[in-house]
């Protein structure tokens, strides 16, 4: 556990960029070669710093408390999504890199179904049972992922008037989504 929490305080320090296993052994007082010889690969290290980012996502999102409104529901589980990434850049960014992450894993697969099932459970109640929700739950998930992505990387102050990352959360999200999504979802 040591290891994953020096890489995770080293990602969200300098950035995935700014990861050496060097530093990461030393923070967390092992040897070099303890990274390959506990997670396999840096893959595997990173891999179980990105189960930590599902596992606090899954948090966040899971404190948005359902209502008998699940389109107020999915707007607020942007608002928490979009919280998140802020608060958890490094993380954010690692946990959707398939070039640092495994994937394939098990353990990363039920990670990250189960941080984003309250945005399927919201849709199935919005629209009801059906079939397949799939086309709904890509719409809504790109949407807010593509809005912490701008947020993240200090877009919101070019779109609107300087606003602060935390600025467009409070006050500027809000009223995006009362007035403009989720769009295509009939009440």
């Amino acid at each position: 556990m040591a290891l994953i929490e020096a890489t995770d305080g080293i990602i969200r320090d300098r950035g995935i960029e700014g990861l050496s296993l060097r530093e990461a052994a030393r923070r967390a007082g092992v040897s070099i070669g303890a990274p390959a010889h506990h997670f396999g690969s840096t893959s595997g290290l990173l891999t179980e710093v990105a189960l930590l980012g599902y596992d606090s996502l899954g948090a966040s999102l899971n404190a948005v408390i359902p209502t008998d409104d699940p389109i107020a529901d999915l707007r607020q589980m942007a608002i928490a999504y979009v919280s998140f990434a802020l608060a958890h850049a490094g993380r954010f960014r690692l946990m959707f890199r398939p070039d640092l992450v495994d994937r394939d894993n098990p353990r990363y697969v039920a990670a990250a179904t189960r941080a984003l099932s309250g945005f399927a459970a919201a849709i199935t109640r919005q629209k009801g049972a059906v079939e397949d929700n799939m086309a709904e739950i890509f719409v809504v998930w790109s949407s807010i992922h593509g809005m912490a992505n701008l947020v993240v990387d200090g877009k919101a102050q070019y779109l609107f008037a300087g606003a602060t990352p935390e600025q467009f959360v409070e006050t500027i999200m809000p009223k995006l989504l009362a007035e403009t999504w989720p769009f295509g979802m009939a009440h």
